[in-house]
């Protein structure tokens, strides 16, 4: 079983600017994985526009799976490396039954963009422009949930 540590991770060198700003000086692993959850939404909805449908469904599962991991730093609980089964295990166990930080239907949101993402990755026929665009707008919902968090946070 992994153990949480309760820390987070000062980086030397951040490339671009985050809507979050740190609650000490110096900036975290959380910006960085926050600016990548706003650049993979962005890739998704960019990538439906030209029809690469299941490019789309994958950078969009991939914005909540970033967007997760900092709302995780955020809450004190840092890893240098994810599973997805494991991220999708603390986000829902910490943050959503026992802390109540985010909403239950963004465990769903996960484990479905979860499967979606291999469909549109490994699978035979790839996704639906239906189904990429509904996890597309689950992942614009939650990664817009982790950042409106992360500023109520930093305000408090």
């Amino acid at each position: 079983m992994h153990t949480f540590q309760k820390a987070v991770v000062p980086l030397p060198f951040i490339a671009g600017q985050s809507r979050l700003t740190p609650a000490a000086s110096g900036d975290t692993l959380a910006l960085v994985n926050l600016d990548r959850a706003q650049e993979s939404l962005k890739a998704a909805q960019l990538c439906l526009q030209e029809g690469l449908v299941n490019s789309a469904a994958s950078r969009a599962y991939y914005a909540m799976f970033q967007a997760a991991q900092v709302a995780l730093e955020t809450a004190g609980f840092t890893r240098t490396d994810w599973s997805h089964p494991g991220l999708q295990a603390a986000f829902t166990t910490e943050l959503i039954y026992r802390r109540k930080i985010y909403p239950a239907v963004f465990r769903d949101y996960l484990s479905h963009g979860l499967g979606v993402r291999r469909a549109a990755d490994y699978g035979l026929s790839g996704v639906s422009k239906k189904i990429a665009q509904r996890l597309i707008h689950r992942a614009a919902s939650f990664v817009a949930a982790v950042e409106e968090k992360g500023r109520h946070e930093s305000t408090s």
